[in-house]
């Protein structure tokens, strides 16, 4: 059988993770909305940046360009609203580039150290005139899903810190397919132990000085 972990508590030494039967990846729905035709841009902006990067800086305000793939959650997607899960993938792996690994929803990088994912992830987010987060879903749109590799120009919004990332979008591009469709891996193993007790498995990080 094969399991798939999923980190239940990232800021703790000790994390619980579980087996978990995921259900299928549904087909990304077009919508129809016009709301998104203006943040689309045919070309992709020039001097993008990791978003490991940009948590150098998390300065609400800063405007900056960003690329990455959607990863980094199990549901990268928030239905209905225009937001997204952006994660960097010269930092973390989606489960599908770890050899072996046959992980139904390899965007939630299960194997990945909670401590890295948690600086490899931001929030898109796309906002109408009053600032508000557009009520349109972003999956299907362009055929947006799971591991699209998307470059945005926006600003880090209030609300980010060196432990949290958000960024509301001006324009954004999509790269099909993604330039790291073929890449190695570049994590992938949990750096601990993993022990099992029942159909629950705890995982446990390494002390600073092992």
């Amino acid at each position: 059988m094969k399991y798939t972990y999923l980190i239940a508590l990232a800021t703790a030494s000790t994390v619980l993770l579980s087996c978990s039967d995921t259900k299928e990846n549904v087909a990304p729905t077009e919508t129809t909305s016009t709301n998104l035709e203006k943040f689309y841009t045919g070309e992709a902006p020039e001097g993008a940046r990791q978003i490991s990067e940009i948590f150098a800086d998390p300065t609400p305000g800063r405007e900056i360009v960003v690329s990455g793939e959607i990863m980094g959650r199990s549901e990268p997607f928030i239905d209905g609203r225009a937001m997204v899960v952006l994660g960097d993938p010269t930092k973390i792996t989606p489960c599908n580039r770890i050899p072996g690994d046959l992980c139904p929803t390899p965007w939630d990088n299960c194997c990945d150290d909670p401590d890295v994912l948690k600086k490899s992830v931001a929030t898109i987010q796309f906002l109408d005139e009053e600032g508000k987060v557009l009520k349109t879903g972003l999956k299907g749109f362009k055929g947006i899903k799971e591991l699209s590799y998307l470059t945005i120009k926006g600003e880090i919004a209030e609300g980010s810190n060196p432990n949290n990332l958000l960024i509301s979008a001006d324009s954004f591009h999509i790269t099909d397919p993604s330039p790291y469709l073929n890449a190695k891996a570049v994590s992938g193993g949990l750096d601990g132990e993993v022990t099992v007790e029942g159909d629950v498995f705890i995982y446990t990080k390494k002390k600073a000085d092992e």
